[in-house]
């Protein structure tokens, strides 16, 4: 897992776009001409060659990014704050007299993220857990952090914290033969604390060596380990800020759903930086972490961490978790579809925009390169471009 890094962008087919989401895409293409026309540029991205050439030298960039250009990413991340800042006001902490703001980064190096956040909140306290260098997690770029009293990192692997997620206390309910049983943790990080601001936007990066059993379900492994952190360390009222990618995916579309029972939801789409890419985030405001709503939702993510790392078929796991039947989808979509597509424009637009910008255009009028979950992709599971529709 991992925070702010450089884009892996190889290029490989997509799998099959599973049921839901081909249920969710058929709703957006025929309501929002946008979408139609974003799915043209995915189509042009596709099948450019001028592009692949593009996105290999961004890899080998990538691949080989020194301290001077991981500075500058976490110099884009920290605009990227600002004008989410500018935009939605998400990071300012709204206190009682007398209380002090407190942010917890989830995924935090090299933390331009919550260096934007401290630069709105100036007396805030920061916490935030990490994946240590020597798993190859990065470098924590705040200066002078190590310094700082109000800054506690907690370096260690997020989807690591079984009693966190559920289990037994004692760790009994891992078994005996997991090939992981020694490195997983009974400690439940701030446990106690609460915070007014949550950022959740890690990512499977590249460089961090996994056994095999991970490698199909790392990715909703991290992004349940989040969720589950956030809603049980948010206080009522909260923030918590969501990276979520492809907001025409069922995946997305059932987590904005279930956030919107329980806070008051937006999404936000930089024009600062991975303008081309899918990735979005969900802002959840004034939210109830005690509600009903929401502690059915945690109780769901424990159930999809478990199956997804003790369970015996765990592709099937991370399958299972993108599924629903037609009837589930049609049901969220009658009622929640028009919300979906309100607040899916202006992500569209600024995506669409990139693109037909994008330095491989050439001389075309529509055409580009979409590409997802880019910077922190696991090896052979990278998703540039989906597939084209057949429209």
């Amino acid at each position: 897992m991992a925070s702010n890094s450089e884009p892996e962008v190889t290029k490989e087919r997509p799998d099959p776009t599973p049921r839901p989401t081909e249920l969710v895409k058929d709703y957006l293409h025929g309501r929002l001409r946008i979408y139609r026309e974003l799915a043209e540029l995915q189509k042009w991205g596709w099948e450019s060659k001028t592009a692949d050439t593009y996105f290999q030298k961004l890899q080998k960039s990538a691949d080989g990014a020194d301290l001077g250009e991981r500075t500058r990413f976490f110099q884009l991340m920290q605009r990227i704050g600002d004008e989410l800042q500018r935009v939605t006001s998400a990071l300012s902490v709204q206190l009682t007299q007398g209380s002090e703001p407190a942010i917890l980064d989830l995924c935090m190096a090299p933390g331009g993220f919550s260096m934007a956040a401290l630069k709105h909140n100036p007396n805030a306290i920061l916490h935030g857990i990490s994946l240590p260098q020597p798993q190859g997690g990065h470098q924590l770029l705040i200066p002078d952090w190590e310094n700082n009293p109000k800054i506690a990192v907690d370096f260690r692997d997020i989807t690591m914290f079984a009693v966190e997620m559920g289990l037994a206390a004692d760790l009994s309910d891992i078994p005996a033969n997991h090939p992981d049983r020694s490195a997983f943790s009974s400690d439940r990080p701030f446990q106690g604390m609460e915070f007014d601001l949550v950022l959740c936007d890690g990512q499977v990066l590249r460089t961090h060596p996994r056994l095999g059993y991970r490698e199909k379900c790392e990715e909703l492994r991290l992004l349940t380990s989040q969720l589950v952190l956030a809603l049980q360390r948010v206080r009522h009222g909260g923030t918590i800020i969501l990276l979520l990618h492809r907001l025409d995916s069922w995946r997305s579309v059932a987590l904005m759903h279930a956030f919107a029972a329980f806070s008051d939801i937006r999404l936000f789409k930089p024009r600062s930086g991975h303008a081309m890419r899918t990735s979005f985030y969900l802002i959840a405001r004034n939210v109830r972490p005690s509600a009903r709503s929401a502690l059915e939702a945690v109780a769901a993510w424990k159930e999809q961490w478990k199956a997804s790392t003790l369970g015996e078929n765990r592709e099937s796991d991370e399958e299972a978790a993108d599924n629903a039947s037609d009837d589930t989808v049609n049901a969220v979509m009658g009622m929640f579809g028009p919300r979906v597509t309100q607040l899916a424009v202006p992500v569209f637009s600024i995506q669409a925009t990139a693109l037909r910008k994008a330095p491989f255009m050439g001389s075309k009028t529509s055409g580009g390169r979409f590409f997802h979950n880019a910077e922190r992709s696991q090896p052979n599971k990278t998703r540039p471009f989906p597939k084209p529709r057949n429209n």
